[in-house]
Parts: C-alpha cells; sequence; structure tokens
C-alpha cells in the first residue's frame, strides 16, 4: 500500500469521529501526526475531497455532508432533489438574448440567425451551492418566458405547462474543472472535479426543447442510472 493511501486511512478513521461541519487539521498539522512528507498528505486529502468525505470553504477544510445521490433521467433536478427530502433553491445569473450560430442553429432545429433565450442559474442543496445550468432555448416557442418564469422554480415543470411533453434526451457527462468565472460562481476551488453534463432534450415529434449545459460538483455529487432489458 502507498504512503498516501495508508495516511487516507488513517483520516477515514478520524473523520468517523467528527461531526459534518467540524475543521478539518491543516495538511502541515497532518504531515507532522503521521510523520510523513506534505505531498503525501496532498494526495490523501485530494482523495477525500474527491470522495466528498471533507470539503474546502475558503481556506479552510471541514467535514462534509454525504454526497447527493441524483438518479440521472428526463426529469428536473429540482424536482428529483426534493422528492428525496432535500431543501432546494436556485439564484439567477442572468437571462440573455443570442442569435444561434451554425453549431446551436443545428442543434435546436432553427434557422441560423435565430432568437435564441439563454437561462443561466446556480443552483443549491440543503444551503450548498452545487451546479451552474446554462438553458438554450428557441425564443419564438416560449414567448414572454424571461418576463413571467419564476427563475426559482423547475424550468421543466413551466415547459409542460405550455403543453409541451419531454418524451427523449441525450446526454453526455464527462469531467472537468471550472473556470474562474464558474468557480467564482460556484464558490469553490479551482483544482475542484465537476461533472459536465450536456443534454438535448426532443418532445414527441422529435423537435427539438432546449439545449442544456450543466455543470455539478464532483465532490457534493453521485449519479446513478438504471436500466432495465426489455
Amino acid at each position: 500500500m502507498l504512503k498516501h493511501q495508508v495516511v487516507r486511512e488513517q483520516l477515514d478513521r478520524m473523520l468517523d469521529g467528527l461531526q459534518v461541519g467540524d475543521p478539518f487539521p491543516a495538511e502541515r498539522e497532518i504531515a507532522d501526526m503521521f510523520d510523513v512528507a506534505r505531498e503525501t498528505v496532498r494526495q490523501a486529502v485530494r482523495e477525500l475531497l474527491l470522495a466528498g468525505r471533507v470539503e474546502r470553504r475558503g481556506r479552510t477544510t471541514v467535514v462534509a455532508a454525504p454526497k447527493l445521490l441524483q438518479p440521472l433521467g428526463m426529469g428536473s433536478y429540482t424536482e428529483a432533489a426534493r422528492a428525496e427530502g432535500h431543501s432546494v433553491d436556485r439564484f439567477l445569473v442572468g437571462w440573455t438574448r443570442l442569435d444561434a450560430d451554425a453549431v446551436l442553429a443545428a442543434t435546436l432545429q432553427v434557422p441560423a440567425g435565430a432568437a435564441v433565450i439563454q437561462l443561466e442559474r446556480v443552483f443549491t442543496t440543503d444551503g450548498v451551492r452545487v451546479g451552474l445550468e446554462t438553458s438554450k432555448l428557441p425564443a419564438d416557442r416560449y414567448p414572454g418566458l424571461p418576463e413571467n418564469f419564476d427563475y426559482r422554480t423547475s424550468l421543466y415543470a413551466e415547459i409542460r405547462s405550455r403543453g409541451i411533453v419531454f418524451a427523449r434526451t441525450v446526454d453526455t457527462i464527462e469531467t472537468a474543472l471550472p473556470d474562474a468565472r464558474e468557480s467564482a460562481l460556484l464558490t469553490v476551488d479551482a483544482r475542484t472535479p465537476m461533472f459536465l453534463l450536456n443534454r438535448v432534450s426532443y418532445d414527441q415529434h422529435g423537435v427539438p426543447i432546449e439545449q442544456r449545459r450543466s455543470l455539478y460538483r464532483g465532490d457534493r455529487m453521485t449519479f446513478t442510472i438504471t436500466m432495465e432489458d426489455r
């Protein structure tokens, strides 16, 4: 077993005796405690961060709450999290009017230059900022959306209320690191691992509903998917 793995196991046992929000020892203190190099400690702590056992708050590290378990499906994150008993909130980053370039026009099946509404929000779960969501929708399909939609609620519910049916999604998921702006909006270190979900949703007629880019904190989220053999 490598040195940092030995330290990680000892730190895991230490964490078992601490409460959520308790301060976690600094790297120098851990290095002295176990008589190991700082780089060994950094590797061990990096694994704890990725596992969601600790989290950074500014310059301090504290014991983290368990990761949020999020089923991956066509539904809204807001609806799924609330169904699991979590408190969910969103705050508005901004609405933007765009002219669709060739790539976005092809994705949304609209003419190049068509008006597109972009909605960007940060969402929180149990008071923690866990994701940054950017939705792009054809403007002519959603008249009055920026003026009438309550951004703190589910966009999927709003779309369904307009008689639009979600029939299919195409998702791609990859790992990423946040840029400086994304780090600031999510109040995380730029080294925090992220899940990047890109989604295009379609109605029952195969017409695109929206294109969505969601950036989720890898240290706070775990995704699950259920598949059945038909």
